[in-house]
Formats: C-alpha cells, sequence, structure tokens
C-alpha cells in the first residue's frame, strides 16, 4: 500500500503544481504532496533496508533421522567441509530408513554455519531444526509493506543433530582414507591380526562385565548379545584409528 501512497503523490504533486490555478490550494497541495511523497520514501527504505516494521520469528522442527549408511551393525553418518576452516559442512543422512539416496542438509549461507552435533546414549538419531523468518509486526505493517516480499524471508537456519554415540561420524575425506587403509589390511595376516585384537577385546570387556555381573557366567543368550555389541565397539574404535 505505501508504493501506492508513494505513486499517488507523485501524480498529486504534479497535478497541483501544473493544473491548479489557485495559489494557495496550489501551495497547500504541492507541500502535502511532497510531505506524503518524503514520508512515504523514507518508510519504504526503512523497510527495506532495516526491516521497518518486522520482527524475527523462530520456528522448531524436531524429526527423527537415520545414518546414511548401515552395514554390519555400524551406522555411519557423513559429513562434507565447505571452505578451509572446517567450520562449515554439508551433513549427509537419511530421513526415512529405507530411504535409497541419502539427504543432506541445504548447502548455503543460511545453513552451512549452523550445522552442529551433540551424542547422547539413546537409540535414535534426532535432528532438530530451527529457521528464524522476518516477520511482520502486525496486520497494520503487512497492509502497509506487504509489496516488499520480506515475510518469511529466512534469516538463518540451525541444525543440531542428536546422534547415538554408537554412530560414527566421518567426513567424507575421512572414508576415502578409510578405504584405502582398509584395502591394505585385506591380506590373510592382516586379517589375522585384527581378529585376533577384535577376540581378545571382546574377551576383556566380557571379563569386566561379568565382575559386576554374575549372572553372565550362565546367561549365554546375554553373553552372546555383550559380545556382539563389544565387537561392534572395537569396529568403531578400530575405524577412529585409522581414520586420524
Amino acid at each position: 500500500m505505501i508504493l501506492v501512497t508513494l505513486i499517488v503523490s507523485v501524480l498529486a504533486l504534479f497535478i497541483f503544481f501544473v493544473y491548479t490555478n489557485k495559489p494557495a490550494i496550489r501551495y497547500i497541495g504541492t507541500a502535502l504532496s511532497v510531505i506524503v511523497f518524503g514520508l512515504s520514501l523514507i518508510f519504504m527504505t526503512l523497510n527495506s533496508y532495516s526491516h521497518f516494521g518486522m520482527h524475527q520469528a523462530a520456528h522448531t522442527k524436531v524429526t527423527q533421522i537415520y545414518p546414511a549408511s548401515s552395514k554390519n551393525g555400524l551406522n555411519l553418518m557423513l559429513y562434507k567441509e565447505i571452505g578451509t576452516d572446517g567450520k562449515e559442512t554439508v551433513q549427509v543422512y537419511k530421513k526415512t530408513l529405507n530411504q535409497k539416496k541419502p539427504s543432506h542438509t541445504q548447502a548455503n549461507e543460511y545453513t552451512v554455519k549452523n550445522n552442529r552435533l551433540k551424542f547422547h546414549d539413546g537409540d535414535n538419531g534426532i535432528l532438530k531444526t530451527t529457521e528464524t523468518r522476518w516477520q511482520f509486526n502486525s496486520k497494520m505493517t503487512k497492509f502497509w509493506f506487504g509489496w516488499s516480499e520480506l515475510n518469511g524471508k529466512l534469516v538463518k537456519r540451525t541444525n543440531t543433530f542428536y546422534l547415538p554415540k554408537s554412530w560414527l561420524h566421518l567426513s567424507t575425506d575421512q572414508v576415502k582414507k578409510l578405504k584405502q587403509k582398509m584395502s591394505k589390511m585385506k591380506t590373510p595376516a592382516a586379517k589375522a591380526k585384527t581378529q585376533e585384537q577384535a577376540k581378545k577385546f571382546v574377551q576383556q570387556k566380557l571379563a569386566q562385565a561379568m565382575k559386576t555381573d554374575h549372572s553372565l557366567a550362565t546367561n549365554k543368550t546375554k553373553q552372546a548379545r555383550l559380545a556382539k555389541q563389544y565387537g561392534q565397539e572395537f569396529q568403531r574404535q578400530l575405524i577412529q584409528k585409522l581414520v586420524h
């Protein structure tokens, strides 16, 4: 509406200044037209550059996510570094369990610096997305400045990932490095050494568990479950060691 007011004031200024014969009406009409034109221009500028009549509003959405890759009990979430400071990233994950092609966070200036990561003791991956956008203060300000299309404009998007401690979070460069090192461990000697280390790790973990839970000595089902859990833990530690 303020744009219409600006145009009307220009037309009024032209009419009063050119076509009005009575001096008093011409001066008053011209002065009022100039004032309305000036105020309209000032408020339009304030709205465009300082977001006059608007405020920032944050909206949060929480969803469950799944690892970008899941194999042999290892859940992996990936990220790609953008730039050189390591602070700008694109995170790769799945929105559904059976999703074939993983999703990723937006690679734009509103998002890449605001991807955060936290680990928790739960079993599910959670994504908390908070978007901050400009909104009009009232229906009146929307009436006057609705033409500007600033309402709903994104200011910042913050993605906070809450990942289970059992998940691995690796960069795409680390995955490449891991593949190179794993290829060197496919010899019979290297495989035997790794298997022996894994067996020793699991046995030590089980022995420690039995010290606090004596029922494990006779509970074969629980032993098998823990052995699998400790085996996966060994794999995670091995991968972390290889990529660092």
